[in-house]
């Protein structure tokens, strides 16, 4: 998809057995961030909420537009790593791995991978901030809130800087 600064994700280019990258895109992310949402929900006593996250997750990662191998290796390593924050606020720092699944699924240069600092450094200030189980709910909305403000500032990170005009030295 061109922006208006005609730079393209390198993912829209990429050639798609089905559908389009257009109703594949946001239907991956909400699947990506509705399952981790949900699953967060779960518990011993509602385990089908775990269940329903986990598979709602993974199947965001399979049907994300991007190759094939990647989408594969990183969904269920994703959901594990989306699960252990029900272990606890502790956990908040091991959803730098999702983040940055997203990047390398994005297709991401390696600079963008700077932004993944923003969401190991709030999830280890998460754990000290709210160390008790029963704040599992701003931690996670904390975490989700930086984990798309760093996309953002990963995506602006990827796109090649315009080459600045050359100035004349008046006379």
């Amino acid at each position: 998809m061109a922006t208006r600064s005609g730079w393209h994700e390198p993912t829209a280019r990429i050639p798609l057995r089905w559908g389009s990258y257009r109703v594949r895109y946001p239907g991956a992310l909400a699947l990506i961030l509705a399952g981790a949402l949900v699953l967060q929900a779960g518990s011993a006593y509602a385990d089908y909420l775990i269940v329903l996250g986990v598979g709602a997750h993974i199947a965001g990662w399979l049907i994300l537009p991007a190759r094939g191998a990647r989408r594969a290796a990183v969904a269920v390593p994703s959901a594990l790593l989306v699960g252990s924050l029900l272990i606890g606020s502790m956990a908040a720092v091991l959803l730098v791995g999702p983040f940055a699944f997203w990047l390398l699924l994005r297709q991401r240069p390696g600079r963008s991978y700077l932004a993944t600092l923003l969401p190991l450094a709030s999830g280890l200030i998460l754990a000290q901030l709210y160390p008790q189980y029963g704040d599992g709910a701003i931690v996670v909305a904390v975490s989700l809130l930086v984990i798309v403000a760093s996309a953002w500032i990963a995506r602006s990170l990827a796109r090649p800087r315009a080459l600045r005009p050359e100035r004349s030295q008046g006379g």
